[in-house]
């Protein structure tokens, strides 16, 4: 059970505008960022934060849910979502598996190794290697870097209120919204 009570947005104007905004960006609230609504202009920003490293990054669709799924695997809700996503977005169950156990795919190609390898040292006590930044480097432009790195943290942040207020996971409807939305979203940037 969730530890804050749930914020009305019904009784907050303010907070029916930010779900309403995060409705728009997203095709509904996850109980993650609902569980936020008791500071409406916090959950506005964070909100705004995750539309972008959710669908605005320079990364291509299955990079940019790869690291998020990186930077959400030791978040059970945040894992659980973005397993599925990952998976629609075209990463292999094996590299999942291997990302959930704190593992970096040794079956994917060497670009995609070095972003979970970036993520996985992003939040080390020593941070990110020379070596692992070197390699960041010669795969991806200082843009791309830049958005791993925020999608990251943005996943991290998340997370660590996920747990902190117990969130509880939402029912598989919800989540095949979740991934219709996605599958729309990226539907529609390969017709642009």
């Amino acid at each position: 059970m969730s530890r804050l009570p749930p914020a009305d947005p019904a009784r907050d104007a303010n907070l029916a505008s930010v779900h309403e905004e995060i409705r728009q960006t997203r095709g509904f609230v996850s109980n993650a960022l609902r569980a936020i609504g008791h500071a409406p202009e916090g959950l506005k920003h964070l909100a705004r934060l995750g539309a972008y490293t959710k669908y605005e990054t320079d990364l291509p669709e299955r990079m940019r849910e790869f690291s998020i799924l990186c930077a959400g695997r030791r978040v059970p809700y945040a894992f659980h979502h973005h397993s599925a996503l990952a998976l629609q977005a075209g990463i292999p169950q094996s590299a999942i598996d291997d990302v959930g156990a704190d593992r970096v795919p040794t079956s994917l190609p060497p670009n995609e190794q070095a972003v979970a390898r970036f993520v996985f040292e992003l939040f080390s006590p020593a941070s990110v290697s020379d070596a692992t930044f070197a390699e960041m480097a010669k795969h991806y432009t200082p843009r791309q870097i830049t958005d791993v790195a925020l999608s990251a943290t943005y996943y991290s942040a998340l997370g660590t209120m996920i747990l902190a207020f117990k969130v509880e996971m939402e029912s598989s409807d919800v989540l095949k919204t979740e991934r219709d939305w996605q599958k729309t979203k990226i539907e529609g940037a390969s017709r642009s």
